[in-house]
């Protein structure tokens, strides 16, 4: 995503369809990740389901069904081809886009799983949780690889490093933690020293980490160095996401203070001066960037998603989803009805 698009299309929106309020879930809307393209959104909610959106529409295309509990974090792959979701009831799944289908349930974690993450060649999904452990899980097969056991409290994000060799994780510990992919082993530990740190996120090409805390404050490093490159300290409460534009120009970062309405700030990562705010209706706890479009999504305690911007193709229509194995539940219509 270019600058100009950026400035565009997040901070000075020239027509009122740039920003659309997606409406359906019945809880609040923790977790938000786009489709590479932008096409689809997903979202994740306490009322214990997934939904994922065309953009392009502002439609529900299939309520993701399954977990027993809220569903706190969702993540899409690189490629497209999967979603991850993370669930209050102590399991992660695997889910095909195209048929909303669950390929995979992840089980293993003795607590809430908070944070979802992929790797970038897709072979991999890490699941941080109120246990304080992470674990690698492999893709295809659905199977642990690995239990990394460092953190002393809650893992409540996740990020890979563009090259994948480092796995980032935000703990109530007050630590980051970056850990070696190949080795399995804590590489540096960061202290934000704002209390516990909420969200972590690399930019695109690796050379930053933002980690965002409890007590008002977003913290930048340079990972490689573990120098520090910025602390802002303009939020009114808890820091519970923080991600960068494609192009790694623009770090968003969503607070609040609990069910009060709140806003997603944009920092201009070589200044590192706000470029705007967007008010949104109720405590903002996701935001999301999509990788290769000039679409924002943020998602709230009030049960709404805020999406700035549009796709630049609409999502084509796909053919429906078979019918479910036996014991499986199947996916939503194609399109899911608000609930009055």
């Amino acid at each position: 995503m270019s600058r100009l698009l950026i400035v565009l299309i997040l901070v000075a929106p020239a027509a009122a369809q740039d920003e659309q309020t997606l409406k359906g879930h019945d809880g609040w809307v923790g977790g938000v990740a786009l489709f590479p393209d932008g096409s689809l959104l997903v979202t994740g909610s306490g009322d214990q389901t997934a939904k994922i959106w065309d953009v392009s529409t502002g439609k529900a295309v299939y309520a993701l069904r399954g977990h027993t509990d809220a569903v706190a974090a969702v993540a899409v792959s690189p490629d497209g081809l999967l979603v991850a979701t993370g669930s209050h009831d102590k399991t992660a799944r695997l889910w095909d886009p195209e048929t909303g289908q669950s390929r995979h349930v992840l089980r293993g974690h003795r607590g809430m799983v908070l944070s979802v993450a992929f790797s970038h060649d897709n072979r991999y999904v890490a699941t941080g949780s109120v246990d304080a452990d992470i674990r690698l899980w492999d893709t295809t097969y659905g199977r642990e690889v690995v239990t990394l056991s460092a953190h002393k409290s809650w893992v409540n994000g996740l990020a890979f490093s563009s090259d994948g060799e480092t796995l980032a994780s935000a703990s109530s510990d007050g630590t980051v933690r970056l850990w070696d992919v190949g080795n399995r082993k804590v590489r540096a530990i960061l202290k934000p020293n704002a209390g516990e740190v909420r969200s972590v996120a690399f930019s695109p090409d690796g050379s930053l980490l933002a980690a965002g805390t409890r007590y008002k404050v977003v913290k930048v490093w340079d990972p490689v160095g573990r120098q520090e490159r910025a602390t802002l300290k303009d939020h009114c409460g808890d820091v519970w996401s923080v991600a960068f534009s494609s192009d790694g120009r623009t770090l968003a970062t969503a607070d609040g203070d609990w069910n009060r309405p709140s806003h997603v700030r944009l920092y201009d990562t070589e200044t590192w001066k706000e470029q705007k705010t967007l008010p949104h209706t109720g405590e903002v706890l996701g935001v999301a960037f999509a990788a290769k479009a000039p679409v924002f999504a943020a998602g709230s305690w009030d049960k709404s998603v805020k999406v700035w911007g549009k796709p630049p193709t609409p999502r084509e229509p796909k053919l429906p989803a078979p019918k479910p194995a036996i014991g499986e539940r199947g996916p939503m219509p194609r399109v899911v009805k608000d609930k009055e």
